[in-house]
Order: structure tokens, then C-alpha cells, then sequence
């Protein structure tokens, strides 16, 4: 390089492309759905010979090469599989569903900061109470896309829907319920619980906020309330900073090495 003149460029090498599997199991090569196929040969234009990066439901990755692809299928090699990194806290969301579109929106930002479950509630105040598979299906399809997207490992799960009543006695501690009363503990006063633990749950109520039997069974099963701001927030709005601030806190947690 001559005096003077500024460095080269830095060319990093194109980054794959990225398509879900529901499973990489143990194969060497792996056919796929009708759906990624059709994306793949004729959305992405992709071609025999093309690298791709597989990854699936449980979090495992591979580097891949298309082998055939044409109007009967879709065959990828497989060259290596990543493990699912180990020896993480899980990240649970358990919120009332908000209005309109607004619900598949909170699903799309929940699933690119890498909540490992999303769990629908059936609060004593809520006014939406999405039933069925259909929903279930769709919001699959939102959490899976943003993965994709996100580059994160792993989909994120997606529960049917489930009444606070049943579903607060099957939380682990520690588990947090988002409360706008005065003495409710700041969600960043909880760090050290949050990251001593193998899972932790945040729960989100509706617009019209706990019921006062719902606050009394928290209080019986050991949930702590944990506020976040001072002003009164959208479900989606809620669940999405709260999802933040503890991927956050999770991300700053030291990270230890795990023999397989």
C-alpha cells in the first residue's frame, strides 16, 4: 500500500442464505417442504451448486449446498450441523392478546429478540381470546419467518391459548407479573434472579389490567410484580420492552462453556 492512501476495503464474504427445517436429525442430505422449495427455487431463484444455511426448530444450524433443484424437488447436502448453544436461561412471555394486527406484530418482535416460548393468556379482563389452531398456525408462521430474518437459533414456541388460572401454578420461580401499582419492584432491580436461573416467565395482562383475584393468586404461587415505566403501556408495547430488557440482561450473563 502506498503512503498516503487509505486501506482496502474490508470484502466479507456473502452471507448465505437462510431457510427453515423443521428437523436437521442426522441426515447428510435433507428434501425440502413444498412451501421452502417453492421459496427457494422460485422466490430466491436459487440454483444447483448454491450454498444455504439450514437451521430448525431446536436451535441446530448447518452450512449446506444445493444438490438438485428443479421442478420435482428441492435436495440439500449437508456439510456440518451446529449444536444449540447450551447452558441458556429460557425466556418465557405469557401476555394477553392485544387487538387487530397488533398481536402479530408483538409475535414478529418477541421471536427477533429470541424468546424461547410464547404462551397466549386468558385473563379475567381480556378482551381478545384468540381460539383454535388456525391462529395458533399463523403466528407460527410470523415466529418463523422472524427467525429466519433474525438469524436467532431456534423458533420460537407457540402455546394454544390458556387461562391465567391454569397456567400460573405450572411456572418455575422465578416468574414476574408486569404491575402498575407503587411498590412493584423496577424489572431491572430482578437481574440477579433473572440470570441465576435456567428459565424465567414474565406474564402480561390486558388493557384493563389483573383482576384482584389474579394479583392474589400471583401472590400465592410466588410471583413477584415488576413495573417498567411509569406510564400505563399497550399489551404489545409491554411485552416487547419487558422481553428486551431481560434478553439484555440475559446477553450480559457470563457465558460458560458445556461438554456435550
Amino acid at each position: 500500500m502506498l503512503p498516503g492512501l487509505p486501506p482496502p476495503p474490508i470484502i466479507h464474504p456473502p452471507v448465505p442464505r437462510r431457510v427453515h427445517v423443521s428437523s436437521l436429525g442426522r441426515t447428510e442430505r435433507i428434501q425440502l417442504d413444498r412451501a421452502q422449495a417453492h421459496h427457494v427455487r422460485d422466490v430466491l431463484r436459487m440454483r444447483t451448486g448454491d450454498e444455504l444455511e439450514l437451521f430448525d426448530d431446536a436451535g441446530h444450524v448447518a452450512a449446506a449446498t444445493i444438490e438438485q433443484c428443479d421442478a420435482s424437488a428441492v435436495v440439500a447436502r449437508i456439510h456440518r450441523i451446529e449444536q444449540p448453544p447450551g447452558a441458556q436461561t429460557a425466556l418465557i412471555v405469557a401476555s394477553a392478546v392485544p387487538k387487530g394486527d397488533r398481536a402479530d406484530w408483538m409475535i414478529e418482535k418477541l421471536s427477533e429478540l429470541g424468546v424461547g416460548r410464547f404462551v397466549p393468556l386468558a385473563a379475567a379482563r381480556s378482551v381478545v381470546r384468540p381460539g383454535g389452531q388456525k391462529k395458533v398456525d399463523r403466528w407460527r408462521r410470523i415466529a418463523t419467518e422472524a427467525a429466519r430474518q433474525s438469524r436467532r437459533p431456534g423458533v420460537m414456541q407457540i402455546d394454544p391459548l390458556i387461562s391465567v388460572d391454569e397456567f400460573v401454578p405450572t411456572l418455575p420461580p422465578p416468574a414476574v407479573y408486569l404491575s402498575t401499582e407503587p411498590h412493584a419492584t423496577p424489572l431491572l432491580r430482578l437481574s440477579s434472579a433473572i440470570v441465576a436461573c435456567s428459565s424465567v416467565a414474565v406474564l402480561i395482562g390486558p388493557e384493563g389490567g389483573w383482576s384482584h383475584e389474579e394479583i392474589a393468586r400471583f401472590a400465592r404461587f410466588g410471583l413477584t410484580g415488576a413495573k417498567l415505566t411509569e406510564t400505563i403501556l399497550r399489551v404489545e408495547t409491554a411485552a416487547v420492552a419487558a422481553a428486551a430488557i431481560i434478553a439484555a440482561i440475559l446477553a450480559a450473563k457470563p457465558s460458560r462453556n458445556v461438554t456435550p
